[in-house]
């Protein structure tokens, strides 16, 4: 078995930079319609279903349920689906949003006695030849799914996300570098990430003032790798196994936060604090080929291989994400507001060494080895608005998001080396700002057909991150179209 080396990629890291939830669903896989509108500060059923520190705010007797539409950041339709149930003291919800098997790479490939014998293959033989095999892509189909158990006031979450492709075939014929037939004993060619989540939570308020902690474990299983066996001399007359590129990576995250502190309530204006941490780490652990008496032997580095005028670089990441947020409510009659401000705070280091290789496969420093520290700071503003047009029937949801673009501090160390053998040194100081400024706007409605039956959209009155553009009333985009629809049982 081909040593496949594996990268776990912090989605804690991911999700604060995108300025969502921690005890949301990874990496933006779900939120509601309300609660997307509203910059996640008035979240509904639907959201709360399937975190385990929300849970039991969600009042029902027998069974919940939730089916929605949407797009996602590549504009494929991902639907979703959720229900919710109770046994005893035990709560246990289960979701889905994906598109199955939807945008998926097809390799097709035809039975045939090619007019040129392929290298390495036999006149006059069938082989199954392809004309071009594809894993990767942004379209990939994408699946999530999660579990949460709740018992009575705490709550467990397992969540499994997934774009993962895979060609691994014996004794094909496919077109090689020269665009000439080669038979492979083995062709392997994977793409695509595998990220499971563990998320714990309390469920209540631990004082009077709030706090109500949380801890998450996040794991991407990240895959890029390419390996082709040939039957007798390839191209460039070297026999065995080649690796195409190996840029596996694997970077473990933990999360933890303190879930709110309140530090003044009256008169109608409630506001609090919290604290969020994110530990992360990228570890990479690849493979890359070297010729050694006509045939293929495999190397290790820890970093990635690809082909290029660099393709060597050792590699290795940690950061620290600490988020203090202020956030306040106020309501009277039919109209209510909150907002958010979080002050995310990033210390990280990343070390990249370009490497070269010796007359005997080995690796050896060869050009630049940096090692950057990078202090990161953006202020991320989110304001939102609920006005009861028609008391428990019709709620009209508001939000606003400013982001400003980072102020990023950098440190460069930086080392040259030619061979192995040191020749220079030298510290940048870099100051920069980084990111797109983000100011953002969008409509939304709740319509409560029912008290069991909830209808939630948002409006196509959505200025996303800065895009200009005219609101056309009836066009896509404008008041009475809708970027996500949701319906929401409860029994």
């Amino acid at each position: 078995m081909k040593n496949k080396i594996i990268i776990l990629s912090s989605l804690l890291f991911m999700i604060s930079v995108l300025g969502a939830w921690t005890q949301n669903l990874p990496a933006n896989i779900w939120s509601s319609p309300q609660s997307s509108t509203t910059e996640g500060r008035y979240r509904s059923n639907a959201d709360d279903f399937i975190r385990p520190d929300a849970y039991t705010g969600v009042k029902f007797n027998r069974w919940f349920g939730m089916v929605s539409f949407l797009e996602d950041e590549n504009n494929n339709g991902i639907a979703t689906a959720g229900f919710a149930t109770k046994i005893k003291n035990v709560y246990i919800g289960a979701f889905y949003s994906g598109n199955l098997w939807a945008n998926a790479p097809v390799n097709n490939y035809i039975e045939q006695e090619p007019a040129v014998t392929p290298r390495g293959g036999i006149y006059g033989k069938v082989y199954d030849v392809y004309n071009s095999i594809s894993v990767s892509g942004t379209t990939n189909p994408v699946n999530n799914i999660a579990l949460i158990v709740g018992y009575y006031d705490m709550g467990l979450r397992i969540t499994y996300r997934t774009n993962h492709q895979l060609f691994d075939e014996n004794s094909i014929v496919t077109l090689d570098k020269n665009d000439e037939y080669q038979l492979y004993k083995n062709y392997y060619d994977e793409s695509g990430y595998m990220a499971p989540q563990i998320a714990w939570a309390m469920a209540k308020d631990l004082t009077k003032y709030g706090i109500r902690p949380y801890a998450t474990i996040d794991l991407v299983f990240y895959y890029d790798y390419q390996s082709m066996k040939t039957n007798g001399p390839d191209a460039d007359g070297v026999s065995g196994s080649k690796i195409g590129r190996s840029l596996n990576h694997f970077d473990p995250s933990f999360a933890a936060g303190l879930g709110g502190f309140t530090f003044y309530n009256e008169d109608g204006f409630k506001a609090s604090a919290d604290f969020d941490y994110v530990l992360t780490f990228n570890f990479y652990s690849n493979e890359y080929s070297y010729v050694e008496n006509g045939v293929y032997k495999t190397g290790k580095i820890k970093g990635t291989y690809s082909p290029g005028s660099n393709p060597y670089v050792q590699e290795y990441f940690i950061s620290n994400l600490l988020t203090p947020s202020v956030s306040g409510s106020w309501s009277e009659d039919r109209l209510s507001l909150k907002f958010k401000l979080n002050l995310p705070l990033m210390f990280s280091s990343r070390e990249q060494d370009s490497m070269g290789m010796d007359s005997s496969g080995k690796l050896i420093y060869n050009g630049a080895s940096n090692v950057t520290s990078t202090f990161t700071f953006r202020p991320d503003l989110r304001l939102a608005l609920q006005y009861k047009i028609i008391p428990g029937k019709l709620i009209l949801n508001a939000g606003a998001r400013i982001q400003t673009t980072a102020i990023i501090r950098e440190t460069v160390s930086q080392e040259y080396y030619v061979n192995h053998e040191r020749k220079a040194g030298q510290k940048m100081h870099n100051n920069s700002f980084g990111g797109s400024f983000v100011s953002r706007f969008s409509l939304g409605t709740t319509f409560n057909l029912t008290d069991n039956l909830w209808i939630e959209a948002t409006t196509g009155v959505t200025n996303a991150y800065g895009n200009e553009g005219v609101i056309d009333v009836f066009a896509p985009g404008g008041l009475f179209s809708f970027g996500s629809i949701m319906v929401a049982l409860k029994f």
